[in-house]
């Protein structure tokens, strides 16, 4: 690691602050187990649904899951008002319910945002995600560190559901109204939506970031970055390829092989590899700077 004194830290979310895995498997896990309570559908086919509507959206954290799911609308014979009432809401409401007891940072995060705070003022933190920014902020809203963060830097939000035949929207108009409003949750920071092409592991997410900060076109000052995150390919990967200082969260890798496997049965292939890292440190895996054991690690890497 350079002994220069760092200019900016850039951190990734998922896995990185918190235990995304748990946290979304749960959730998901509740939502399917009260829509198949209310239609009689199967998990199993929900499950299935779930992988047809992340593949089309691209991403495996889309809001509007259950009125995209065929057995539900083929279930409600597209009867929209009754399938927001009677499995929409409930389905929403038992995520919130599972995930407010799973979606908390790892125990030292946020010691250690209060502890950046006192012995790095003046330092910018920036959060670097490939979430959609509306989702992104939420969680970390939730997760009671969104305020420690300078910027946000996310995915587009997701696309409001509506019917072919009259282009009617499949959403709650309390649910509608939140998402419209495009709520930054009271942030007063930076917030830069990037194009879906900027996922990670490309570099231009990261390279948007050193833009932002005037540290893209020198060496020298890239080195002067420190940039963590929990998956080898995606995170420290793309850091590397940039010459800025890579961390690894290496507590986030995925050891709860329960968890995994439910993870397969509604996610696709792709968003797995996106969102939940198995590689304990490969031969062929690149190389970080540092490896962190604990989020709060991070911060003894810090140069003043």
């Amino acid at each position: 690691m350079s002994s220069q004194k760092h200019k900016l830290v850039v951190i990734d979310i998922d896995n990185t602050v918190f235990d995304w895995v748990r946290y979304y498997v749960t959730a998901i896990s509740a939502l399917f187990s009260k829509v198949e309570e209310v239609t009689g559908i199967s998990q199993e086919v929900l499950a299935s649904d779930a992988r047809q509507v992340f593949t089309r959206y691209s991403s495996i954290e889309y809001p509007f899951l259950i009125q995209e799911m065929p057995s539900v609308l083929a279930f409600y014979n597209n009867n929209i008002d009754k399938m927001l009432e009677q499995a929409v809401e409930p389905g929403r409401k038992a995520f919130l319910d599972a995930a407010g007891s799973c979606l908390v940072p790892y125990p030292d995060v946020r010691d250690a945002f209060a502890r950046y705070k006192k012995e790095f003022s003046g330092l910018p933190l920036v959060a670097l995600t490939d979430a959609p920014r509306y989702v992104a902020m939420w969680k970390l809203n939730k997760l009671g560190i969104l305020a420690n963060f300078d910027a946000v830097y996310g995915l587009a939000d997701p696309r409001i559901p509506t019917c072919d035949e009259n282009n009617r929207v499949k959403v709650d108009p309390r649910i509608l109204l939140k998402h419209l409003q495009q709520s930054n949750f009271g942030f007063g920071g930076k917030i830069r939506i990037l194009p879906d092409e900027y996922e990670k592991p490309g570099t231009r997410g990261l390279k948007t970031v050193l833009m932002d900060y005037e540290l893209e076109d020198d060496p020298a000052l890239r080195r002067q970055v420190l940039w963590a995150g929990d998956n080898l390919k995606k995170d420290v990967g793309l850091g590397a390829r940039l010459g800025v200082c890579t961390a690894w969260a290496q507590y986030g890798v995925v050891t709860d092989q329960d968890l995994y496997r439910r993870l397969h049965t509604f996610s696709p292939e792709q968003n797995i590899h996106k969102h939940a890292s198995v590689d304990k440190g490969s031969a062929e895996a690149p190389r970080p700077d540092i490896v962190l054991q604990k989020f709060s690690d991070l911060l003894d890497h810090i140069v003043r």
